[in-house]
């Protein structure tokens, strides 16, 4: 007889840091893209900091933006009428004296890993993560059209908070969409939490606290993404395990 299903092992897999001396220099973006009003008050944002205060401990030079405090326009379609009127710097940041989205392309340039934490909204990820996936067309046109790769060795990750389903909708998507960029995936490259049906979001932080499939993977998402951000900045096969 078939054993019985008693779910996923826990602690089959656990990537160990890498060594201390390899972890200087590597520098993370930790972008949120909730939209509630007030610092702490987003899930998926504490597992973010939690993540960046990892790195700090390790030595990594850290980043973090809050993206519904920036002023983003809105993506105009430049594309649409013409391939070669998707610029970069983006024709909306030329446009628009107040647009702050010139802030997002420079850390993200800048960084060697991207960590992007998401709430599920309707079986998705958020509205301004969505703003932002849209503005980023500036820079994956650059290669498709113009043949200028610009985003090189770098790794994107994912923290996907929710109620009900729709973690694995989101990280498709998502994961298309650092694709397309150039990023490359760790081996572990998405922390999650799904909520009960009953949707009461007050239990929620004392419910992810206790997961210790969540912990394992942000964990594992921390240690899998340095190792891969540090073989692709020195170009070694050892540290990979990771997907380009």
């Amino acid at each position: 007889m078939p054993a019985p299903l008693v779910g996923r092992k826990f602690g089959v897999t656990v990537i160990p840091p890498l060594d201390p001396e390899k972890r200087k220099g590597i520098s993370v973006l930790g972008l949120s893209g909730s939209s509630r009003q007030q610092p702490g008050m987003s899930k998926s944002e504490r597992l973010l900091m939690r993540a960046l205060d990892t790195y700090k401990e390790y030595g990594c030079k850290t980043t973090f933006l809050r993206l519904k405090d920036l002023v983003i326009h809105d993506c105009e379609g430049n594309y649409s009428e013409n391939p070669a009127y998707c610029t970069y710097p983006c024709q909306s940041s030329l446009k628009y004296d107040d647009d702050q989205m010139q802030v997002v392309y420079d850390a993200v340039l800048a960084c060697d890993i991207l960590i992007l934490a998401t709430p599920i909204r309707w079986n998705n990820h958020s509205a301004i993560v969505q703003k932002f996936v849209e503005r980023m067309n500036a820079i994956e046109n650059q290669y498709s059209w113009f043949g200028n790769r610009m985003i090189n060795d770098k790794v994107a990750a994912m923290i996907i908070v929710g109620h009900v389903d729709g973690v694995q909708h989101v990280a498709g998507n998502l994961m298309n969409f650092f694709s397309w960029l150039g990023f490359h995936t760790p081996e572990v490259a998405i922390a999650s939490w799904v909520g009960e049906n009953d949707e009461d979001t007050t239990k929620d932080w004392g419910q992810i606290e206790s997961n210790r499939y969540t912990q394992e993977d942000l964990s594992n998402l921390i240690t899998s993404a340095l190792r891969l951000a540090y073989a692709l900045k020195h170009h070694t096969a050892e540290e990979t395990g990771g997907n380009g």
